[in-house]
């Protein structure tokens, strides 16, 4: 038969084995649970990481190339070229328009008698 003594060591020994298991299991298991929520956080980031890429590739779509950026400079130093030639022919009409003035105003003089 078992004596009382030897009873008592083995429930010691398997409340002993008992929680060590539960610790064990509890430490595994809030592990796992932390474990699936850092996933799911590293998850909805990498989500978020992958919908800013697509915009900044829309965006890069979207902006001129270096040919475009070209043709802009040469259709500028064109208009830049058009904008001296009128300036140009403005002066010129500007000095056609004084040396109007001017014969006209000797004209109204000699009209008027006060030369």
């Amino acid at each position: 038969m078992i004596d009382l003594d030897t009873a008592h060591r083995a429930l010691v020994f398997v409340s002993l084995v008992v929680s060590l298991c539960s610790a064990a299991y509890a430490f595994f298991a809030t592990r796992r649970k932390d474990v699936d929520r850092r996933f799911d956080e590293g998850s909805k980031r990498m989500d978020r990481h992958d919908l800013r890429l697509q915009a900044v590739e829309q965006a890069i779509q979207t902006m001129p190339g270096k040919d475009d950026m070209h043709r802009l400079e040469l259709h500028l130093s064109e208009m830049s070229g058009d904008m001296k030639a009128m300036s140009a022919t403005m002066m010129a009409m500007a000095e056609s328009q004084t040396r109007t003035e001017r014969i006209v105003s000797r004209h109204e003089d000699h009209l008027r008698g006060t030369t």
